[in-house]
């Protein structure tokens, strides 16, 4: 009983954290689209994809155009671009546009982002999560 109870104190608190992450992106969402996507993300599709995931440390956001959770992610997307810029890539992949790479790695659904290092993918993260929890992920990898 009181296990449960504290595992959903835990939940709601939790709930309550990416509600609050979520809704700091809101007012960007209003004045977001791919005109003002960073110059600094790296559009992916099945040709150059391997290519630009071979070396070093890369970003991807798997995601498609009627995605909602998908455009809640694109300005934290943006800013990880930003605040990462020369140091990773970060780049974005149509799952629509570009089915033959969202096969291989198995997105079965967006938004996805994968970590890879030199081709490899590290780390996988399914949903929308804060920058925060990006930037924690990214820098221990990057160490």
């Amino acid at each position: 009983s009181t296990g449960l109870i504290i595992v959903l104190v835990i939940i709601a608190v939790l709930g309550g954290y990416l509600i609050f992450s979520i809704s700091k992106y809101k007012n960007a969402l209003k004045n977001f689209d791919e005109q003002n996507q960073s110059k600094f993300i790296v559009k992916l599709n099945d040709k150059n994809f391997s290519a630009v995931t071979a070396k070093g440390i890369t970003l991807v956001d798997f995601w498609a155009a009627w995605c909602k959770p998908c455009v809640f992610l694109a300005p934290i997307i943006n800013d990880l671009a930003e605040h990462y810029q020369g140091k990773i890539k970060v780049a974005k992949l149509d799952v629509e546009a570009n089915k033959k790479t969202a096969s291989k790695y198995r997105v079965m659904n967006i938004p996805t982002v994968i970590i890879f290092k030199n081709g490899k993918e590290i780390e996988r993260v399914i949903g929308v999560k804060p920058f925060n929890y990006y930037k924690k992920l990214i820098d221990r990898i990057a160490q």
